[in-house]
């Protein structure tokens, strides 16, 4: 549901709001209200991509972030007003922090601000909302009670997820270069490394604190180390995904 709601306000005014050509440093204009006049100009990403490309790109970046945001409602919120969320979070939050990033007019971009796939606007923006949301709702009926003392209970689910994650990432990552260059191939190198040490580190403190190997933990660690790359996956050199 996340992805086609924010599909579509991407379509709608969210693209325009975030990379129109003549935006300001804090928000967009309507120039490209309804992908109007989005086609094969170079876009404000890279001179070398059309502007649609760059559009439907840009567009799971901001699809997957109200995913990451609304994902503390499961089986907790009504879904009607988490879609009205989801619509009007996507305006008022995702899209000016990815112009104030990404843009190069944006106030962030022009004081030398370096985000390289979403540091900001996806994760810290996304956990925040996630935060503010999980708190809005309040504590589960019964929390504390033996029957809603929630156990990892589907091991194979959990790994196969991480597996689509550590790949997808790739695309999130090195796919933010815009071009098959160099700094593309960077970008991969340490997302991976950050990834396999993200997970060799949890097991390590697992086996610590509680003396037994964790696959779930192994899993939570490569996914903090997809996380913690993502702003300097572009900029870092690869013995920094080390540490």
């Amino acid at each position: 549901m996340s992805a086609a709601v924010t599909s579509f306000q991407w379509f709608f005014w969210g693209y325009s709001l975030t990379f129109s050509h003549t935006a300001g440093p804090f928000i967009g204009n309507f120039a490209n209200f309804g992908f109007n006049n989005v086609l094969a100009r170079p876009s404000v990403g890279s001179a070398r991509i059309p502007d649609l490309l760059f559009a439907l790109y840009q567009g799971m970046f901001s699809a997957v972030t109200v995913a990451l945001a609304t994902g503390a409602v499961a089986e907790r919120g009504r879904m009607l007003p988490c879609v009205i969320f989801m619509f009007i979070w996507a305006t008022i939050i995702y899209d000016p922090i990815a112009c104030w990033t990404w843009n190069p007019s944006g106030w962030s971009s022009r004081m030398g601000g370096l985000d390289f796939a979403g540091g900001t606007p996806v994760h810290i923006a996304s956990g925040a909302a996630a935060l503010a949301y999980s708190m809005m709702l309040g504590k589960r009926r019964g929390h504390g009670t033996h029957e809603l003392n929630y156990r990892p209970h589907n091991v194979t689910h959990i790994v196969i997820g991480t597996v689509f994650l550590w790949v997808g990432w790739f695309g999130f990552n090195a796919g933010s270069a815009l071009s098959a260059n160099l700094r593309a191939v960077m970008a991969a190198c340490v997302t991976n490394l950050s990834a396999c040490v993200g997970g060799v580190t949890w097991c390590v403190l697992d086996y610590r604190l509680e003396r037994k190997w964790s696959t779930v933990g192994f899993c939570s660690g490569v996914v903090a180390g997809l996380v913690s790359i993502t702003p300097g996956s572009g900029y870092v050199p690869l013995w920094s995904a080390l540490i």
